[in-house]
């Protein structure tokens, strides 16, 4: 969790009160859930990593292995599935230490957090060796905004943000961690050089960035 809240919008407003209140752009508790399901679903006969990859407009997990059982993506659409374990004895362990309910009522919760903070819905397929869980704002989201502006700048502030956490990251690295093309990020890192909010040093290959 604390990558993924390292790579999300928080911002902040007031009640009147001399307390700030916190709002996460998705529900961390429905995150947190996906997370783990993922943790405890997953096929560990499969080597590969559960994936994390944190876009402008959506979160997506991959966890290595498809739906188990009888399981189909529709029972899970409709709410209307019989829960069924992969890895009985690593969901007992979690149910046991409060992590997760057993009986298979997380994805339910997940859609009504995310109903419950607004504009949010999941969207899951089977990828490959993949199941897929996108956490995407729903259409009307940015409905009457001025997006082109908006994702331009988002896009220049996710590269800002990745070159503090990795001096030395590439442009091919960048381009796939923010699912845009290696030329969007050349222009967009002209920009930050030409403002002055960053600069490189060294040579392509072996330099690296630094932020002013």
């Amino acid at each position: 969790m604390t990558f993924i809240k390292k790579h999300i919008n928080l911002s902040y407003s007031f009640d009147g009160s001399i307390k700030r209140i916190e709002t996460w752009q998705y529900p961390l508790p429905a995150l947190r859930e996906i997370l783990l399901n993922a943790i405890v679903h997953r096929d560990y006969k499969n080597s590969t990593d559960i994936i994390i990859k944190i876009f402008d407009n959506k979160i997506r997990f991959s966890n290595p292995g498809n739906l188990y059982g009888e399981l189909t993506l529709e029972d899970l659409n409709h709410n209307s599935y019989v829960p069924s374990h992969r890895n009985k004895l690593l969901v007992e362990m979690f149910y046991l230490l409060g992590e997760i309910e057993k009986y298979g009522t997380g994805y339910v919760r997940i859609k009504e957090q995310l109903k419950e903070h607004g504009n949010l819905s999941i969207e899951i397929k089977e990828q490959g060796q993949y199941f897929v869980v996108d956490v995407v704002p729903e259409a009307n989201l940015l409905e009457n905004t001025n997006e082109s502006d908006h994702l331009k700048q988002k896009t220049s502030e996710k590269i800002l943000s990745l070159i503090a956490n990795d001096h030395e990251i590439t442009i091919a690295e960048l381009a796939e961690k923010i699912a845009v093309t290696t030329r969007t990020i050349e222009r967009n890192l002209k920009k930050l050089q030409a403002s002055n909010r960053i600069k490189r040093v060294g040579s392509d290959r072996s330099g690296h960035w630094e932020i002013l």
